[in-house]
């Protein structure tokens, strides 16, 4: 039991790492995107302060959703960190922390007050050994004073080999955290 926990710290600790890494190297290619598309400044400028709107903590409250009709499942509590250069930090409480690790994933601007996020976790069997992971797409929805937002999630839980075992639907709404 403490080899398999000592094996999923090493793991997560080199995660992280690399996790850090690509952030500087998101951004970089944002900005070299930005210069190529032969924008404006104004328009660079806007993108940008409209792309930085999303950074922050967030508290987000999900609700789980049959995906066919769309009743509410039940409810979850969750901490979602928009990091600058398009990187992003989640932990929730929908499952256990002893069969989940923290999530991390991007996170994009597409536009007006839209975003969108890509994240994953992995899940783990009760006697501490892979089961797998859960990626999760999100289409975010800022409020007009930038304090609040409103989403909707898809997700698939996938096993050790990639098969998916289940597709998931939710909502959500979040407040910035402060």
């Amino acid at each position: 039991m403490l080899k398999t926990i000592g094996k999923a710290a090493l793991a997560f600790l080199v995660m992280v790492m690399f996790t850090q890494i690509s952030a500087f190297a998101q951004e970089s290619e944002l900005i070299n995107q930005e210069k190529n598309d032969a924008q404006t400044q104004e328009e660079l400028t806007e993108r940008r302060l409209n792309t930085r709107k999303l950074e922050g903590s967030w508290n987000h409250t999900g609700t789980r959703l049959n995906c066919a009709t769309g009743a509410s499942l039940g409810t979850f509590s969750a901490m979602f960190t928009f990091n600058r250069g398009g990187t992003f930090w989640e932990s929730g409480t929908q499952i256990s922390p002893a069969l989940r690790s923290p999530s991390h994933g991007v996170w994009s601007y597409e536009g007006n007050r839209n975003y969108a996020t890509s994240f994953q976790f992995f899940r783990f069997n009760t006697d501490g050994t892979l089961a797998g992971r859960q990626i999760i797409r999100q289409q975010v929805e800022l409020s007009q004073d930038g304090n609040s937002y409103t989403a909707t999630a898809t997700a698939q839980v996938l096993d050790v080999n990639g098969t998916v075992l289940a597709n998931n639907c939710s909502s959500g709404t979040g407040t910035r955290f402060e």
